[in-house]
């Protein structure tokens, strides 16, 4: 079996990593603590450390890696976001010297999203990212294209080139790929350096370059089993732009800080209608984005407590790390991927199961079912 240790900053994220591992017949699961006995090909850590803040996230990562920090795995990544949001520069200058290693190289890129390195700057889509909707996160606004500045990481070296590590150079190397060609060149390369880390596109290169098991190959793509429950965190344009054509009375807004019972009510009484219905944060909701997952998860602890969902679908990875915590869910293991980076997972011990997606990335005609 190999021994393969995912670190995520999010949870759609390691969802993401999840689903290649699948493609590739590997066994999977993500989890949030390495107490437990491995038992799986690859195993990843959701850190979540993308939601708090800096010190918070350091201080978190610490508490996690106090136990056991120097497991033997045959390779590590880290895996942060293709947009660059994140405590990048500081969580990889955490695990290096946490994993003894003498350099990292850091691969942001996903070729097939349109997101490449292109003269020094980031873009996505032909824009520069500090031109895109990427500019609006509410928690980490990308104002600057060019991918050392974003990063907060002037120091670093960034290159087109894949070179041996140098004593005189800077520990941390930014793959500036360009293509898929470029980034299967990193990927491949014999060059010992000591971490990987990046998005989920440069983990898939080099897992086909160290995984002996072929792409498995698919079956009919499962159908979802009433009742479900969509739960849209994203504030991203294309999932606004999505719920404002769904059926308005199939949609439930939560607004306010104490409204959650009612908002729970209003949702039990939809689905007992429909079967299918999405629970969505109002437009003029102006809490910050912490306080809106908060009290989201707490809608969902209220509903669960008084409904059986047969499928859970949450758009966001911070807010469905919030709703998995107050659901007591520690553990997914994926078992589908519905396309690049949205995954069905079940839950161990109960009927559930939870599919994830990341806020940007595009539905498929049949999970999105309005």
């Amino acid at each position: 079996m190999a021994s393969i240790l995912v670190i995520a900053d999010d949870l759609t994220g390691a969802a993401e990593i999840g689903g290649i591992a699948l493609r590739y017949g590997l066994s999977v699961e993500i989890v949030h603590s390495l107490e437990a006995p491995i038992t799986t090909d690859v195993r990843i850590l959701n850190t979540n450390t993308r939601s708090l803040k800096i010190a918070e996230a350091l201080a978190h990562l610490k508490a996690v890696f106090s136990v056991n920090p120097t497991l033997e795995w045959d390779w590590i990544y880290l895996k942060f976001d293709s947009a660059l949001r994140g405590h990048i520069a500081a969580e990889i200058s955490f695990y290096r010297v946490l994993f003894q290693k003498d350099n990292v190289v850091f691969c942001p890129v996903n070729p097939a999203l349109g997101r490449v390195i292109q003269h020094g700057l980031y873009c996505i889509g032909g824009k520069p990212i500090a031109e895109t909707d990427f500019a609006r996160d509410p928690e980490f606004p990308i104002v600057k294209s060019s991918v050392l500045e974003t990063l907060k990481a002037d120091s670093w070296k960034l290159t087109e080139d894949v070179e041996e590590p140098s004593p005189t150079t800077s520990p941390y190397i930014v793959a500036a790929v360009k293509d898929e060609e470029g980034l299967n060149k990193w990927a491949s390369t014999v060059t010992p350096f000591g971490i990987y880390a990046g998005a989920a596109a440069f983990f898939e290169a080099l897992l086909r370059q160290r995984t002996k098991k072929r792409l498995v190959k698919e079956d009919a793509e499962p159908l979802l089993q009433t009742p479900v429950l969509y739960v849209c965190g994203s504030n991203h344009e294309n999932s606004i732009k999505r719920i404002a054509a769904v059926d308005a009375d199939k949609v439930v807004y939560w607004s306010d800080i104490g409204k959650e019972e009612e908002v729970a009510e209003d949702i039990r009484r939809k689905m007992d209608r429909y079967g299918e219905v999405i629970l969505a944060v109002a437009s003029t909701v102006s809490y910050n984005a912490q306080v809106v997952r908060e009290h989201i998860a707490q809608v969902l602890a209220i509903f669960y407590q008084k409904y059986v969902l047969c499928e859970l679908i949450i758009e966001g990875g911070a807010t469905a790390r919030a709703i998995l915590e107050v659901l007591g869910i520690d553990t997914l293991l994926p078992v589908w991927e519905y396309r690049q980076g949205v995954i069905r997972n079940h839950v161990p011990e109960t009927t559930l199961v939870v599919t994830l997606k990341p806020g940007s990335y595009p539905w498929t005609e049949k999970l999105w079912v309005f």
